[in-house]
């Protein structure tokens, strides 16, 4: 049978959202923890001549900090307007010149020094996957929806929070198709939930039979961990020689596809938000900028440009390079802003907690938060992705105030799970450890105390959380 090839050319009109670069670079500030932003800050000014360190004050930073007052706490935040955020909102939009007494030589040998030794910074994930899906025909809205999933990859390439927590119950259709797309994309293994579907998403782009691999992978990966061949053997009736080839080929995969596109290399927790109480016992949130360089626009160059000097290559050039001066400092004070709507918000609802602990940790969901402050979900996601925030009780990271709920019996409001886990704790741990609970028994106790759990979502928190099973606990 032969098989003809036929080249058309057809014209179609339809609406795509494009992500410029400034909309990109906007997203990596937003992302980017507080170390990791000094580091980029400093990489700006390194490689933009117009952009220097500022002496003093700087007159046109946002406020640090929101007071969470019961007057704040009841006004409208829900549609965006009108509350703690707001005040924040408008701030920061007028550009201030400074005038410094002597000019600056930035072509300096120092500075070219500088320049010439700054290591390139590594290509971000996001921005290597979104180069993919160019070159893909999708829907206009699952491609966006596919961009939206690459901002969200951890450091290991991984997907760790659900599509109903990134988006609304209208878009998850899309949403399902666009997760897969993104998990076709390379490096393999990217877009997973775990290390099982990640070794998955690997191996069945492997050449050859890899069948046996696949089970190893998906039935006992566990074992395999443990190097509990023996046990595998004996499950799968072959030798243990056979086992040994398998998990040599699953040894050649990568379990962290996405870390060679990671930023930045420390591991350093420096908390981007604080919170806290002043005298008067209201709570007070802040966003700890005092490590991070206080930038400008060089008023040297400035003047060169609104005078006129230099032919046009040169205006040109002073041009583009104010215009991304102004708009890294915009990105800057931009974080800044959604961080404090955000992390306002969640300290609001989540007062509980910080003044009594994990058990009183109330459900919320990052889609709550977004309709309250009148934001995407997608933003408040970049938002609190790998931030930590500095609380009387420690440090934590934002994500920790974001959990799901189970319901209770009387339509009260749910108890989130991270709670309802630590119950499940408090009960293993008092046990009788010759007698110990079926996750049965211990759905049967929360089931009296009002809660309305099933003996599988024990098991699944029992597991989740590593606790072994009423055999394996039972004492002799």
């Amino acid at each position: 049978m032969a098989l003809h090839l036929r080249q058309n050319m057809n014209m179609r009109m339809e609406q795509r959202l494009k992500l410029t670069p400034q909309m990109i670079q906007s997203i990596e500030i937003l992302l980017l923890p507080q170390m990791a932003l000094e580091e980029r800050i400093m990489h700006e000014v390194e490689t933009n001549p117009v952009l220097e360190i500022a002496d003093g004050p700087d007159m046109g930073q946002v406020p640090a900090d929101a007071r969470l007052s019961t007057d704040a706490a009841d006004s409208g935040a829900s549609d965006g307007g009108g509350g703690i955020g707001d005040k924040f909102r408008d701030a920061d939009q007028e550009w201030i010149w400074k005038r410094k007494s002597a000019h600056r030589d930035d072509d300096s040998p120092d500075k070219m020094a500088a320049l010439e030794s700054t290591p390139e910074r590594p290509p971000v994930l996001a921005n290597f996957l979104i180069d993919q899906l160019r070159f893909l025909e999708l829907d206009p809205d699952v491609r966006h929806l596919a961009e939206e999933i690459s901002w969200q990859l951890d450091r290991k390439g991984y997907l760790t929070v659900t599509l109903p927590e990134l988006f609304p119950e209208e878009n998850l259709e899309h949403a399902e198709h666009a997760w897969e797309v993104v998990r076709k994309l390379d490096p393999a293994g990217v877009g997973a939930r775990d290390l099982r579907d990640c070794l998955l998403l690997q191996l069945v782009r492997e050449p050859g039979d890899n069948a046996f691999e696949l089970v190893l992978i998906r039935d006992h990966l566990d074992d395999v961990l443990k190097n509990r061949l023996p046990v595998i053997a004996q499950a799968l009736g072959t030798s243990v020689d056979r086992v040994q080839e398998g998990v040599a080929v699953i040894a050649k995969l990568d379990p962290k596809p996405g870390l060679p596109y990671a930023s930045g290399q420390n591991h350093i927790v420096v908390p981007d938000v604080t919170v806290e109480r002043d005298e008067r016992g209201e709570w007070i949130v802040s966003v700890p900028d005092g490590r991070l360089p206080r930038i400008e626009v060089s008023q040297s160059y400035h003047q060169l440009y609104t005078q006129g000097a230099g032919d046009d290559k040169e205006k040109a050039y002073l041009k583009e390079k104010i215009a991304s001066a102004r708009f890294i400092i915009d990105a800057v004070q931009q974080r800044k802003r959604t961080l404090l709507r955000i992390v306002s918000e969640i300290i609001k609802h989540q007062t509980a907690f910080l003044e009594q602990g994990v058990e009183q940790l109330r459900p919320l969901m990052r889609q709550d938060i977004a309709d309250r402050i009148g934001m995407h979900v997608a933003t408040v996601s970049r938002a609190v992705k790998d931030k930590y925030i500095q609380t009387p009780g420690g440090v934590l990271p934002l994500a920790a105030f974001f959990s799901g709920g189970i319901a209770t019996q009387d339509g009260s409001e749910a108890e989130s799970s991270k709670a309802v886990k630590i119950r499940i704790h408090k009960l293993i741990e008092k046990e009788d450890k010759k007698n110990p609970l079926s996750d049965q028994e211990i759905a049967d106790i929360l089931a009296k105390d009002g809660l309305d759990i099933s003996r599988r979502t024990v098991t699944k928190y029992r597991i989740a959380d590593g606790i072994p099973s009423t055999r394996q606990r039972r004492m002799y």
